[in-house]
């Protein structure tokens, strides 16, 4: 049996892929939506550097590596409150709920995953920044010691032709 013909566009194909990876937690990289859409580098660049530029629905963190720009409504807020009988009352924007400490542990255990999952997103975000800046400081650096090494090496050479060039002194006694 063949296959049925794909009908979105290459643009579709790559944004389904970008919010599928997004969803699940996962680094958005060209190689990756490269791999995942089959689509050749030249499209998917095409196509990103346009959600980046001209959308505005994705941002660079890194050379290569992208990161989802979600646009939610303003937070409601949000107010938890602890009453003298054990109840804990939950305010999310206009409703309320209150539990029991039974309860409370309950919805503590289900919310657990989802601060795990923060948290080792956070980390995540917090480790590519700092290996970012440590690139780039090390690249200058690389840059300094390169242009230091040609500065030393020239005047090595400029010594060993003035060495060479003089006449030896010794040769006359």
């Amino acid at each position: 049996m063949t296959k049925p013909a794909e009908t979105r566009t290459s643009r579709q194909i790559i944004w389904d892929a970008i919010q599928e990876m997004a969803a699940l937690g996962h680094t958005i990289t060209r190689k990756t939506l490269q791999e995942v859409t089959g689509l050749t580098y030249h499209i998917v660049d095409d196509h990103v550097s346009r959600f980046v530029d001209e959308d505005g629905t994705l941002r660079r963190v890194l050379d290569g590596v992208f990161e989802l720009v979600k646009g939610y409504d303003a937070p409601r807020p949000v107010s938890i409150t602890d009453l003298d009988d054990g109840q804990t009352i939950i305010e999310v924007g206009d409703q309320e709920i209150r539990l029991w400490p039974r309860e409370v542990r309950k919805l503590a255990q289900r919310l657990a995953g989802d601060a795990q999952q923060l948290a080792t997103l956070q980390l995540q975000h917090d480790v590519a920044l700092a290996t970012q800046g440590l690139q780039l400081e090390f690249r200058g650096v690389q840059r300094e010691m390169s242009a230091r090494i040609k500065e030393l090496e020239e005047a090595n050479q400029r010594l060993r032709k003035e060495v060479s060039e003089r006449p030896l002194q010794g040769a006359l006694l």
